[in-house]
């Protein structure tokens, strides 16, 4: 298990300034470090903001993947298309979040939701956090009962 002090948990609303800035919360920041990776989310529905590490972790796993697998690669070309490496905060502890991605997975949202995903940071428009959260709330009762199947599972002697 890595080291909790590290892991991104909580979060928050904020909004993008005119020029594509985000305020990353403080805490978030003395984990991130100095200097860290903007990209996409696995499934290119949120922002994530990775420390550098964990960001070469990422890579690491994706190389596993196959170079020779057309489908990983048309995934990875625009993966890394929209993956920016070696970002700051400024003085403010702002970041800016660069156009492309920015105008590819936000759209026109000013209002964002920061959230903490364990070993990175998600940022989503707010109106899709919205939905999410509703659609987690329809399917909490069969992810209820699927955890306490596999809870049953790791019970030695059931």
């Amino acid at each position: 298990m890595g080291d909790r002090s590290l892991r991104f948990i909580g979060s928050f609303n904020h909004s993008l300034d005119t020029k594509g800035r985000l305020v990353i919360p403080q805490n978030f920041r003395e984990k991130l470090g100095e200097k860290f990776c903007v990209a996409p989310s696995y499934d290119f529905q949120s922002i994530a903001v990775y420390p550098t590490e964990k960001w070469e972790e990422r890579n690491e796993a994706y190389e596993q993947l196959g170079k020779l697998n057309p489908a990983v690669n048309r995934y990875l070309e625009q993966f890394y298309a929209l993956s920016y490496d070696e970002q700051t905060c400024d003085a403010q502890g702002r970041v800016l979040l660069p156009a492309n991605i920015r105008q590819k997975i936000l759209g026109e949202e000013r209002d964002v939701e920061i959230t903490g995903a364990n070993d990175h940071i998600r940022v989503v428009a707010e109106t899709v956090s919205r939905n999410s959260w509703a659609q987690f709330g329809d399917e909490l009762p069969a992810l209820l009962e699927m955890i306490a199947g596999l809870e049953r599972k790791e019970t030695p002697g059931t």
